[in-house]
């Protein structure tokens, strides 16, 4: 594979990547400060709840958006959205949120930056997958995945060092919004490398209604058995992360908020070396060999050898140890099974 002659929209999709990848992974480290240091115990799976409400009305939305301007025109307004967005609230936090008295600017801070985790990534891998083929994708894919745990890797590295700095939150905030801005200004230059033309774009699926593709997502039993896979998926991941968020919380209760910042940064950074090192040798070993249902296996034994192992040695490590196998293997070999 010549990596330094591939064509100019994979450079361009692996460089976008990496940018949304890293902005992706401070949101989440500057989001879990947030929800741990200024929100009580009890307050924080409401807040969690809130957020996936939150999400579920941005995917509605940007259903919409997609079928209206296409997946890039739909990433490309979003972004310069959170940029802006982004700006009010660091503005708001630097004059109203010294020592987290004002929780509200918190709530809204926490739920922007979780719509940041997740809303640029999803509408990047709908607008990859328009402008390459099938074949560009099973070749480039993986490279342009790697990319973007490169940028993860930064991402927690550049939380690290923020945490030590004494505007911890406004800087963390403004480095996100400074790389989402750096992916608005690419889009709006590259636009050309990254646009479907219109004649290629099936003209049903852009005018069909929210409610005739949710008909679609339950009209079979493929589409049911996908969309379970997910809902459980899903509904795993928030349990784990909630057990995580309350460990967390109790450990550093009474330390300062850079040092939270900084152990974010650390975990996330580690987890991503890790994602890494299973994207380039072992996911396409899992897929060749093993195929669809040896990867979505594998995360589901892993968690329940280390309840088992937790419920016998009574060790609480294994809820970081736990969290620590679904942040690697969730999104390496489980999430290219869903996919």
């Amino acid at each position: 594979m010549k990596i330094f002659q591939m064509d100019r929209k994979i450079k361009l999709l692996c460089l976008v990547y990496f940018m949304v990848a890293q902005s992706s992974m401070m949101a989440r480290a500057t989001s879990d400060s947030f929800l741990l240091k200024y929100f009580q115990v009890e307050s924080i799976p409401l807040m969690i709840m809130a957020a996936a409400s939150l999400s579920i009305v941005l995917a509605v939305f940007t259903t919409y958006l997609c079928g209206r301007f296409q997946a890039f025109g739909a990433m490309r307004i979003a972004t310069a959205g959170l940029v802006l967005s982004l700006v009010g609230i660091i503005a708001l936090v630097f004059y109203l949120g010294n020592s987290g008295e004002n929780k509200i600017i918190y709530v809204f801070a926490y739920m922007l930056c979780e719509v940041i985790v997740i809303l640029p990534m999803v509408l990047f891998w709908g607008m990859a997958v328009g402008v390459l083929n099938p074949t560009e994708s099973k070749k480039w894919l993986g490279l342009i995945g790697a990319a973007g745990t490169c940028g993860c890797i930064l991402a927690g590295y550049t939380i690290s060092f923020v945490s030590k700095q004494e505007y911890v939150n406004e800087l963390s905030l403004g480095m996100v919004a400074g790389v989402l801005l750096v992916v608005s200004f690419i889009l709006v230059v590259r636009a050309k490398l990254l646009t479907i033309d219109d004649d290629e774009a099936a003209p049903s699926a852009q005018s069909a209604s929210i409610l005739r593709k949710l008909a679609v997502l339950i009209s079979s039993r493929q589409s049911v058995l996908m969309t379970g896979l997910v809902v459980f998926s899903a509904v795993v991941l928030s349990l784990i992360d909630i057990n995580f968020k309350f460990e967390v919380r109790e450990f550093y209760s009474n330390k300062s908020r850079g040092e939270l910042y900084d152990f974010f940064g650390q975990f996330y950074t580690y987890t991503s070396i890790a994602q890494l090192i299973l994207q380039l040798l072992v996911v396409r070993a899992v897929l060749t060999r093993g195929g669809v249902w040896a990867a979505i296996s594998i995360l589901p034994v892993l968690l329940l050898l280390t309840s088992v192992f937790a419920l016998v040695v009574g060790d609480r490590n294994a809820v970081y140890v736990s969290k620590f196998i679904t942040q690697v293997v969730f999104f390496t070999i489980e999430y290219v099974g869903l996919q």
